[in-house]
């Protein structure tokens, strides 16, 4: 997985605007990374799924510790992805920006559970957002999405049940 992105001066976060209502993309924000190829993926960060770790895998001691799952997007619901801070580069992580990282290698997963959350402020989602190569600027050039630079502030650090009311107000980066 290293090397599918190299996404760190085009990390965003796509804030979902009034043209997606109705959709499962209604009231999201999204922490996206395009790829060099001119498609993008990224995970919703404001979606929390309703039901624990613990209950969706009570075999796997991994991953019954893990705490709330977020809905990621519709592409490959079964897969688990996670998000998390990291002063050094892991292998088998794709450097965001700054000290954030994404992952879906079991064998890091290990190493990061071990670090404290406050710590490793790791994340964990079902799925993701995906987009082929030019679908997302026509969907922000149309109006559905605004974009804000992503800073770990916006993941780590903010109320995500507030997100999108907190950002669906801020102006658009011009960043395609």
């Amino acid at each position: 997985m290293a090397n599918v992105c190299r996404a760190e001066d085009n990390t965003v976060l796509l804030v979902a605007t009034e043209q997606l209502e109705g959709s499962i993309f209604e009231q999201s924000v999204i922490l996206v990374a395009p790829h060099d190829s001119g498609a993008a993926m990224g995970v919703i960060l404001n979606q929390p799924m309703p039901i624990d770790a613990a209950k969706m895998y009570p075999g796997d001691k991994l991953l019954r510790e893990a705490g709330v799952i977020h809905f990621g997007g519709p592409v490959n619901p079964t897969v688990l992805l996670y998000l998390f801070r990291s002063e050094d580069a892991p292998v088998e992580a794709v450097h965001l920006f700054d000290d954030v990282y994404f992952s879906n290698s079991r064998e890091l997963l290990a190493q990061q559970m071990q670090r404290p959350r406050e710590e490793s402020g790791l994340q964990f989602y079902m799925g993701y957002s995906g987009w082929s190569i030019g679908q997302l600027q026509g969907e922000i050039l149309r109006g559905g999405w605004r974009t804000v630079k992503a800073t770990s502030g916006h993941i780590f650090q903010r109320d995500r049940s507030t997100l999108w009311q907190e950002l669906s107000g801020s102006s658009r980066d011009k960043w395609i």
